[in-house]
């Protein structure tokens, strides 16, 4: 495919390795994060192997996903928010559409994230959600809350990603009762739920036993493809192998076994491959290694189309591996914190190099605590600046080509299916979330990584290199404390105007209809969507389903 060298070529290839034969022997060899040697120079031989007949749009999707990339809609800006009531993050939400956060053809777009208690399925009165309420993501555990989240936003324009934990079943049915109460089909609902319950591999949370998660995972998945056909049911949580420590490559290929999962577990609850693969989507994280992580966002493209392909999917577009990126928290440093929006501009000028659909930017201070509204708005604008002053949406995949890209997409592809192949071969990634596989590989990479910074050998700027002792003056967000009263007051208020008698049916309804899930026998979601309706909160829904699927917390 690749012409052989020229004698031009070779005279040049001469030249330089004349040039540099007085010093070639001190070059220190380097490598990328995972650990994949880099040469100082790459020309036209290192592409003897590389297929460079594809184009954007086109399968294997290597080059994008798009014909023209960003040219006809840039990427979304999906910045994540969430803090105090639904009162306050309706506030944030306002603020952020003034600001110009905006998705594809100026669509809105709001990727919500809850608080610790609502995502363990607790509510504001819970003895244990006490100093935890509001902080560091919104609570929302009524259906005034979700009246509220979704008033006067057009539902066929709108995107609502929420970021749940174990609790996304019953923030989907609280959600799906809102757009009924407001009087509009729940066809309309546009958004994702994160259904992350194979994080557990790698975070030490507690949660479902492994084949409950998968249950519950399915069943939400079966629930939307019948009623919310353009909901996003599951979004692969690639990103939190990331912040978990896997290397890039790591990433890659226990992300995809995870996404294999899921696959595998909707075909054998007699999914058709068409009619759900199309809308999983992903969640990646993105380091400050520009050209590992452009190669990366190649890589995954190519290689969730062949999955998706073997798996029986035959229309092109269910083989598109749909990514939101979210720039990784673990490489900012909480000394000489601007420095993190150098850090920040970098990967996600990679995020968009490398062809993804949407970004979210860390702030510069999320190192230390909650971002204020100025280190928030400073992370939306580095997006925007990409956007509309840098040209970086204006060719497709601009790095294609390169001598150096391409063989290193091709080294990183080869170097993540052998981890995938040996996953897969010893029984899958649910295997290997049970016996602790994936995890102890992670926390050793984690351990490798922590080891080189310590020693100065991957440097890091402020904190093994050019240190300084000068303190720094930075104003922190202020929790507001009386937001807990707040919580607690709307939840009173809320059950006030319930019909008990209705709601306690309903939750029984919830209790058979886990059985029953797992039995084998029948569904949970409707009959979760159906205590929502009658008034049930996120913490009394998930009462019954950790009463049968074993998790518990204590009441």
């Amino acid at each position: 495919m690749t012409p052989k060298p020229s004698g031009k070529f070779e005279a040049a290839k001469e030249t330089w390795a004349a040039r540099r034969a007085r010093y070639a022997d001190r070059l220190r060899p380097a490598t990328t994060l995972s650990g994949l040697p880099v040469k100082t120079v790459y020309t036209p031989e290192d592409m003897a192997d590389c297929d460079l007949e594809e184009m954007p749009g086109a399968y294997p999707f290597t080059r994008g996903l798009h014909p023209d990339g960003y040219a006809l809609t840039p990427w979304m800006q999906q910045m994540v928010f969430g803090y105090g009531t639904i009162e306050e993050t309706r506030q944030k939400m306002e603020k952020m559409v003034a600001e110009g956060m905006e998705g594809y053809f100026g669509h809105k777009v709001f990727n919500t994230v809850y608080d610790v208690p609502c995502m363990y399925g607790i509510d504001a009165d819970h003895p244990e959600a006490a100093g935890n309420l509001g902080q560091c993501g919104v609570h929302m555990s009524t259906g005034d809350d979700y009246d509220e989240l979704i008033r006067d936003w057009d539902l066929e324009t709108t995107n609502f990603s929420m970021i749940t934990g174990d609790n996304c079943l019953p923030a989907l049915a609280l959600l799906a009762a809102a757009v009924e109460r407001r009087g509009e089909p729940t066809q309309k609902m546009h958004g994702n739920s994160m259904n992350w319950y194979p994080r557990i591999a790698v975070q030490d949370i507690p949660s479902w036993e492994p084949r409950w998660g998968y249950a519950l995972m399915i069943d939400l998945i079966k629930w939307a493809k019948d009623n919310a056909p353009a909901w996003n049911p599951a979004n692969i949580f690639m990103y939190g192998l990331s912040e978990a420590g896997a290397t890039p490559v790591q990433e890659l290929a226990y992300g995809l076994s995870w996404g294999k999962s899921i696959i595998d577990a909707g075909l054998e609850a007699g999914l058709a491959p068409d009619d759900f693969i199309g809308r999983l989507s992903f969640q990646i994280g993105c380091t400050v290694n520009l050209f590992e992580e452009v190669a990366k966002f190649r890589a995954h493209r190519r290689m969730w189309a062949k999955i998706c392909k073997d798996a029986g999917v035959t229309k092109p577009s269910n083989m598109h591996a749909r990514v939101h990126v979210h720039t990784s928290g673990y490489v900012l440093t909480q000394q000489q914190l601007m420095n993190n929006n150098a850090r920040i501009t970098l990967q996600a000028l990679a995020a968009v190099l490398g062809g993804v659909q949407s970004v979210h930017t860390c702030s510069y201070d999320e190192a230390v605590g909650v971002p204020t509204e100025e280190s928030h708005r400073t992370a939306l604008r580095t997006q925007q600046i990409l956007m509309w002053e840098s040209g970086v949406r204006d060719v497709a995949d601009p790095l294609g080509g390169s001598y150096f890209i391409e063989k290193l997409t091709d080294e990183m592809e080869e170097a993540a299916w052998e981890i995938y192949e040996e996953l897969e071969a010893s029984g899958g990634y649910l295997r290997g979330l049970e016996t602790g596989e994936i995890k102890r590989n992670i926390d050793n990479a984690s351990y490798e990584m922590k080891k080189r910074i310590n020693s100065g050998d991957l440097p890091v700027v402020g904190v093994n290199r050019y240190v300084s002792e000068q303190t720094e003056n930075y104003e922190p967000f202020r929790i507001d404390e009386s937001i807990e009263e707040k919580a607690k007051a709307r939840l009173e208020a809320y059950r006030s105007k319930r019909d008990q008698a209705a709601v306690d049916q309903a939750l029984e309804g919830v209790r058979e209809a886990c059985q029953a899930l797992k039995d084998g026998t029948g569904p949970l979601m409707p009959a979760l969507v159906e205590a929502a309706r009658r008034g049930a909160t996120n913490g009394e829904m998930m009462v019954p389903m950790r009463e049968a699927f074993g998790w518990y917390v204590s009441e």
